[in-house]
C-alpha cells in the first residue's frame, strides 16, 4: 500500500474523507464506537437516539427501516448524526444492528455518483477495515483505546448470522452462493467456497466492481485472481479437510503461500462437531500484500459461522428433498403408470379446471374413447399383449394432441379421456383421435380399434354434462360398429 492505508483509499475512492460506524448495544443502545476523519469518536460520547423523528438522527432510522441507503445534500454542513455534520453523505444500514455513515464536509461529485450497491460494499469494507487497522473506539465509561476486535467482530458474527439465515427459503445452488458471500464479508477474506458433497459448489471473491473505482489502489481481489481456477480451489480444499487433522494439514496448490494465500481456513460444514449440518466443507482465504492472518478470534466466529451455515443449508436441503418427495408424488398421482397418460385423479382436476375456463367464455371439447377388444387380447394373447395394446393407444392419443393446454388420461381399463379447449367442430375431432389411434399398431403388430364419443361445453353449460353426452356417444358409437362388424360377419370378440 506504500503507507497509504487501506480503509482511507476506501474512503476516498467513494468521495467520502469521513466515516462513522454505529452500532446498537442490547443495554447502552446506539452508540458511536469508531470513525475515520471527522468521523472519529470523541471521549464520553453521548448515547445516540436514532429513532427520534423531531430531529435529522431521523436518517440513520429510515436507514435502518427501510434497509435502503439514505442520503443527504446540502450546501453547507448540515446535522447528520450525533455531533457529525456533512455537506454530503450516505447512510448505510447493515443489519439492525450497525449503521455506517460516509460524508464530505462539501460537496462530493463522487459520492453523490456511487450507486446504493458500491456504497453498502464500501460500507462494509470499511467497517471491516477500520477493526482490521485497530482503530480509535469509545470504550464502555467513555473511555478511548485501541479497537481490540470485539465489538465490530461480534458486530459483524450478529449481521453474519442474519444474512445466513436469508439463505433458508432459496434453492441450494443459491443458498450456497450466499453462504459463500457472507462469509466472505464477515471474515474479511478475498476468496471463499462452499461445497457439499454430491451438491451444490461456489466460489465467490471479493467484490471488483468498488475495487474498480479504487484505480489500482488496492489489492482488493488481486490475491484472488492470482489462484487458480473454482476447480482446483475447491479441489485443493476437499483434499485438506479429506485428510487426518483437517485442522492443521497444509494445503496444497494453489492455496499456499506462494500461490498468494496469506492465510486459509478450512472447514467442515457437519461430521462429528456439528453433526446437524451436511457432508461438506467451506474454504476461507486472504491473500494480497496487505492481507494478516486469522486472529483467534475470526477463527473462532468462523468456527461459529460455519456452523450455523451448516444447519442452515441442512434445512435447505431437507426442504428440497421434501419438496422434490411431494412432486414425485403429485406426479404420480397424476400420471398412469401403465400408459404414461394422465390418471383418473388428473382427469377430476382438469375437468374442474376446465370447468373455470367455460365459464370465462372459453368452450372445451371432451372425448371418451373406449378401446375395443382388450378382453380379447388379453385371453388370446396375454396380459403382456394386453398392456402393450394399451401403452399404444395413450401414446398415440398424446401424438393427437396440440400442446400442454390438451389434456389425454386413462379413466378406466380400458378407457381413455381427452380434453381439449377452443375446438368448433367436435366430430372433427373424434375423427382425428380415431384415425390416430387405428393407425397405430403395438409391437407385436396388433391393430387398435376405438369407439369414440364427443361433446362440447360452450360457455354457459357444464362441462360434466359435456362428459355425460361424450359417454352417451361413444356407447353408440360402439353399438353402431359392433352392428357394422356383424353384418360383415366378423367374429365376436375381434370385431
Amino acid at each position: 500500500m506504500g503507507g497509504v492505508d487501506r480503509a482511507d483509499a476506501l474512503l476516498a475512492a467513494v468521495g467520502a474523507p469521513d466515516a462513522l460506524v454505529l452500532s446498537h448495544h442490547a443495554e447502552r443502545g446506539w452508540e458511536h464506537v469508531a470513525g475515520r476523519g471527522a468521523g472519529t469518536p470523541g471521549a464520553g460520547g453521548a448515547p445516540l437516539d436514532l429513532h427520534d423523528e423531531s430531529g435529522a438522527d431521523h436518517l440513520a432510522a429510515r436507514a435502518l427501516r427501510t434497509g435502503g441507503v439514505v442520503r443527504v445534500l446540502a450546501a453547507s454542513p448540515t446535522h447528520v448524526v450525533g455531533g457529525y455534520r456533512a455537506a454530503t453523505a450516505a447512510v448505510v444500514a447493515l443489519g439492525s444492528d450497525a449503521v455506517v455513515v460516509l460524508g464530505a464536509p462539501r460537496r462530493s461529485e463522487d459520492l453523490l455518483a456511487a450507486d446504493d450497491q458500491v456504497l453498502r460494499r464500501a460500507a462494509r469494507l470499511v467497517l471491516a477495515d477500520l477493526h482490521e487497522r485497530r482503530t480509535v473506539v469509545v470504550l464502555p465509561g467513555g473511555s478511548t483505546g485501541a479497537l481490540d476486535g470485539q465489538v465490530v467482530d461480534e458486530l459483524r458474527a450478529l449481521h453474519a448470522v442474519q444474512e445466513l439465515t436469508g439463505a433458508l427459503r432459496r434453492p441450494p445452488a443459491e443458498a450456497v452462493e450466499r453462504v459463500a458471500r457472507v462469509l466472505l464479508d464477515a471474515l474479511g477474506c478475498q476468496v471463499a467456497g462452499v461445497w457439499v458433497d454430491g451438491g451444490p459448489a461456489t466460489v465467490v471473491r471479493h467484490p471488483v466492481q468498488l475495487d474498480v473505482q479504487l484505480d489500482g489502489q488496492l489489492d482488493g481481489p488481486a490475491g484472488g485472481a492470482q489462484l487458480a481456477d473454482d476447480a482446483a480451489v475447491l479441489g485443493a480444499a476437499r483434499a485438506a479437510l479429506a485428510g487426518p487433522s483437517p485442522a492443521v494439514a497444509p494445503l496444497g496448490a494453489p492455496l499456499r503461500p506462494v500461490d498468494g494465500a496469506v492465510a486459509a481456513l478450512v472447514l467442515p460444514l457437519g461430521g462429528p462437531d456439528h453433526p446437524a449440518g451436511p457432508a461438506g466443507g467451506v474454504l476461507a482465504v486472504r491473500c494480497g500484500t496487505s492481507a494478516q492472518p486469522f486472529s483467534p478470534l475470526r477463527r473462532r466466529i468462523a468456527t461459529q459461522l460455519v456452523q450455523t451455515a451448516g444447519t442452515v443449508l441442512a434445512v435447505v436441503l431437507a426442504r428440497e428433498k421434501v419438496e422434490q418427495q411431494l412432486s414425485d408424488t403429485r406426479l404420480q398421482l397424476g400420471r398412469d403408470a401403465l400408459t404414461d397418460v394422465g390418471s383418473r385423479h388428473r382427469w377430476d382436476s382438469e375437468l374442474a379446471a376446465a370447468q373455470g375456463l367455460v365459464d370465462a367464455g372459453v368452450p372445451v371439447a371432451v372425448a371418451l374413447l373406449d378401446l375395443d377388444d382388450l378382453k380379447h387380447v388379453n385371453d388370446t394373447y396375454g396380459h403382456a399383449a394386453g398392456d402393450e395394446l394399451l401403452r399404444t393407444c395413450g401414446a398415440a392419443l398424446r401424438a393427437c394432441l396440440r400442446g400442454s393446454s390438451d389434456v389425454v388420461a386413462r379413466v378406466g381399463g380400458d378407457e381413455f379421456a381427452v380434453l381439449v379447449p377452443r375446438v368448433g367442430d367436435v366430430e372433427a375431432l373424434a375423427a382425428r383421435l380415431r384415425a390416430g389411434v387405428e393407425q397405430a399398431r403395438t409391437p407385436g403388430g396388433l391393430p387398435l380399434r376405438v369407439s369414440v364419443g364427443a361433446a362440447r361445453a360452450e360457455p354457459g353449460r357444464t362441462v360434466a354434462r359435456a362428459v355425460t353426452e361424450a359417454d352417451a356417444a361413444m356407447y353408440e358409437d360402439k353399438r353402431r360398429r359392433r352392428a357394422l362388424r356383424t353384418s360383415a360377419g366378423e367374429r365376436p370378440g375381434r370385431a
